[in-house]
This record gives structure tokens, sequence and C-alpha cells, in this order.
């Protein structure tokens, strides 16, 4: 049975990144593809149970035949090129799934996209389909450009993360439902917050991807209510992930926090 990593539980994003090697990226990621179609389970979105293996969509799957599953490739040695990407994702999205819940794009050695490839995705994850779900499965993501990075879910595979509590939980959307009319002072306030997860840096990832995915989640409910989806939800991400990179190379915690919480709540000065 596949452990998700935290990252993976709870609500549903359109967009991710498992950076890891082999064969974890791909068994995690085939089995979270698996399991959000998954009609065996009484809510697949809980991300806590595994697949039932039993339903017609799992089945499916395992024949290597789902008609709502698609694993994205590179047709030339130099990579997955920008065709590879308009026909094999970009052409495909624009129809409903055929029979079951999502259309599921995973691309495997996505740190071969080209730049190319890259840019021609943007708008299909920037405006993304009620049902589309995108996994990318990099062995590392020195190549993807940042502006793919901030509209993904991160998830490092490999790290060692608990699953969140609940005060961590409430904390996070507490967090991306109201810094945004924070004036600075109320801002910095929230650091406070903020302190007793500085000593482990288990408990402040979990924290961060918490609150990332927050964000992802009113991306994705945008997207199923034909809303529009605001820039600062992306700009948010982006600062959330680059918070995590700081706080992972031992980078001043206060410093990094507070910075992240100025871009989250708009402040533009800093």
């Amino acid at each position: 049975m596949v452990e998700f990593p935290v990252a993976l539980r709870g609500a549903i994003g359109h967009a991710y990144i498992l950076e890891g090697g082999l064969p974890d990226r791909l068994d995690i990621g085939r089995a979270f593809a698996k399991r959000l179609n998954c009609q065996g389970l009484a809510d697949a979105a809980t991300g806590q149970l595994n697949a039932c293996d039993e339903c017609l969509s799992c089945r499916v799957f395992e024949s290597g035949n789902h008609p709502d599953i698609f694993f994205v490739s590179g047709t030339k040695a130099t990579g997955i090129g920008v065709d590879d990407v308009r026909d094999q994702i970009v052409s495909k999205m624009t129809t409903q799934p055929f029979k079951y819940k999502y259309k599921i794009f995973i691309v495997d050695k996505a740190q071969t996209l080209t730049p190319a490839a890259q840019n021609a995705l943007l708008k299909t994850i920037e405006e993304p389909a009620p049902y589309g779900v995108f996994l990318f499965l990099a062995e590392h993501v020195q190549t993807l450009l940042p502006t793919l990075l901030s509209r993904c879910v991160l998830v490092k595979l490999g790290e060692t993360v608990n699953i969140p509590d609940a005060e961590a939980q409430a904390l996070a959307e507490e967090v991306a439902s109201t810094i945004a009319g924070m004036d600075i002072l109320e801002t910095m306030g929230l650091y406070r917050r903020f302190e007793p997860y500085k000593e482990s840096r288990e408990s402040v990832a979990n924290l961060l991807d918490m609150i990332y995915l927050a964000y992802a989640k009113r991306i994705t409910h945008a997207a199923a209510a034909r809303e529009n989806i605001q820039k600062i939800w992306y700009d948010s991400i982006a600062a959330i992930q680059h918070t995590k990179q700081i706080l992972a190379q031992n980078g001043n915690f206060q410093l990094a926090i507070e910075i992240m919480l100025l871009k989250l709540s708009g402040v533009k000065e800093i």
C-alpha cells in the first residue's frame, strides 16, 4: 500500500510536481491518479484511503487502457517538446472526461520538458478545467521554469512529513482567508502564530504545505465555478515555495516567514 505524502492528502489541487527518484515518484503518481478516479471510495478527495482496486476505474487503469488517465512522454530524444504537450495534453483537455471524474495527465521525466513545452502548458494550468489534474514526475526541478513551478504544488518525495494537526490546518486556512485584508502591523503580528513551529523543520514544512494547498484549493474552486483566478494566489504559492527552500537551507526563520507573510498580504514594498 502506497503512503501518500501530506501534500497529496486533503483538498485536491490541479497541478503537482512529484520530485524524487524511481520507483517512488512513478509508484506514488500512479497510485494517486488511480485513487482520484476510484469509484469505490466514499470520498476520493479525502486523501486518507488508497484506491479500492476493485471498481471499473481501478481495473481499467491496471489494464493500461484508462480513457481519462494519460501518460505523457516525449517523442524525440531531446525530451518532451512543445508538440508533445499540444498533442498529448492541450488538445485532450478541451473535452470533458469520457466517463470518470478527472482527466489526469501523468508526465514522467518532467525535468526533460523543454522551455517551449513548459510555456505551452502555462495557459492550460493558469485556467484549469475543473476536471483537469496534472502530475509532473521529475527527478529534479532545476530545469523547470519558475512560472511552471509557482503554479504547482511541489512534493519532495523521501522527506519525512507528519500529517498536520488540526491547529496547523486551522492556521493555514485562516492565513489564506484573511491575510489579504491585513495591514503591515497586523501582518507582522501574525508571525507570532508561526513561532511554535520554529524548532521543527518537519512541522513548519507541514504548515507551509497546508497554506500552499489552501491557495491551490481556491484556484481549483474558482476554475470549477468559471470565476476569475486571482494573480495573487499564484504569487502566494510562489512565495510559500520560496520560503520552504530558504528554510530547508537553514535560512533565518523569522525573516523568511515575515517576508512571506508580507508577500501573501499583497504588500509591494518589501
